[in-house]
C-alpha cells in the first residue's frame, strides 16, 4: 500500500469536501498530502495488527498507547473552560459569541462522556476493548504506554488548556476529522484480528469492538468536527481576529508526524516480536 491511495485519507476526504470553508478545506488537503510520510506509518501499523497473535505485553503496549492519541476528554472540557471564563470578561455580544463557541466545542463530548448512553463513557467501552484481549492484565499501567505516546498526549493537553485557544481549537478539529478516519481503518484491523485468532461469539465480537464501531456507524467524529468548527468560528468573530489557516495547517501537520512518530515506534516493537518468533520456530 502507498500513501498515496491511504484508506484513511479516502475516508476523510468526502468530509473535507462538506467543509464550506474554502481556506479551511485547502489546509486540510494540504495538510494530509504533505504529511502522507507519516500517514503512511498509521496505515502499516494497522496492517500489521492482524498478522499475528500478539504477546499479552505486546497487545497492552498497542491498547495503552493508542488510547493515548484519542481519548481527550479533559482537554476538550479544560479548553470549553478556557472560552467561558473568557466570554464573562467580554461585552454582551462578544460574550454570546464566546459562550456559543464553548458550548460547541463541548458537543464533541457529549458521547465521550455518556450523555443519553446511560452514562457509559467511551472510557469504559475502551476498557471493554482492552479487556475483551487481556482479562485481568494490567495493561493501564504506565510501563505498557511508549514514551512517543505519552509525548504526543501531553502535546495535545498543553495546546487546548495551556496554548492560544486558535492552536486549541484547531488541534480539537483536527482531532476530529483525522479520528474518523482512523476509526474505520480500526474496525477492519481489530475485526480481522479477532477473526484470524479469537473464538469470539458474535456478542463477544461486538462488545469488544463496540468502542470502535460506535464511532463509525454513527460518524460520530464527524459530528464533532463540524461542531468545533463552528466554535472556531464563534471564536473569530467574538475576537475579530481571522482565522490564520498557515497557522492551522502547520498545527495539522505537526499533529500527523507526532502521530506517524507513535504508530512507527509500535511498528518496530511489533516487528521485534514476530521477529523473536521466527527465531524461536528455526531453533526449535
Amino acid at each position: 500500500m502507498t500513501a498515496s491511495v491511504s484508506r484513511i485519507v479516502n475516508t476523510v476526504s468526502h468530509v473535507i469536501g462538506m467543509v464550506s470553508d474554502e481556506k479551511l478545506q485547502q489546509a486540510l488537503n494540504e495538510s494530509f498530502a504533505e504529511a502522507s510520510e507519516s500517514l503512511q506509518h498509521c496505515e502499516n501499523f494497522f496492517a500489521l495488527l492482524p498478522t499475528h497473535c500478539w504477546s499479552n505485553k505486546m497487545l497492552a503496549t498497542i491498547l495503552n498507547s493508542w488510547k493515548a492519541t484519542h481519548l481527550k476528554m479533559l482537554a476538550i472540557y479544560g479548553l470549553s473552560c478556557r472560552l467561558q471564563r473568557l466570554a464573562f470578561t467580554k461585552s454582551a455580544q462578544e460574550r454570546e459569541q464566546l459562550l456559543l463557541a464553548s458550548a460547541f466545542n463541548a458537543e464533541s463530548s457529549y458521547e465521550d462522556l455518556g450523555l443519553d448512553y446511560e452514562g457509559i463513557t467511551h472510557a469504559k467501552l475502551y476498557e471493554d476493548l482492552a479487556g475483551s484481549f487481556l482479562g485481568n492484565y494490567p495493561w493501564q499501567f504506565n510501563e505498557y504506554c511508549l514514551p512517543q505516546a505519552s509525548d504526543f498526549q501531553k502535546w495535545i493537553y498543553h495546546n487546548m488548556v495551556v496554548d492560544d485557544i486558535y492552536k486549541g481549537l484547531f488541534t480539537n478539529i483536527f482531532s476530529e476529522i483525522y479520528n474518523h478516519g482512523e476509526y474505520t481503518r480500526a474496525l477492519f484491523a481489530f475485526s480481522e484480528f479477532i477473526d484470524k485468532y479469537y473464538q469470539f461469539s458474535s456478542e463477544e465480537k461486538n462488545k469488544a469492538l463496540y468502542y470502535i464501531s460506535v464511532h463509525v456507524a454513527d460518524e460520530t467524529e464527524v459530528a464533532h468536527f463540524q461542531v468545533v468548527v463552528k466554535a472556531l468560528n464563534e471564536y473569530s468573530k467574538a475576537t475579530h481576529i481571522a482565522i490564520d489557516y498557515t497557522q492551522a495547517k502547520l498545527l495539522f501537520k505537526e499533529y500527523l508526524t507526532r502521530l506517524g512518530n507513535v504508530m512507527s515506534a509500535l511498528t518496530v516493537e511489533m516487528r521485534q516480536e514476530i521477529n523473536a518468533a521466527k527465531h524461536l520456530l528455526s531453533v526449535s
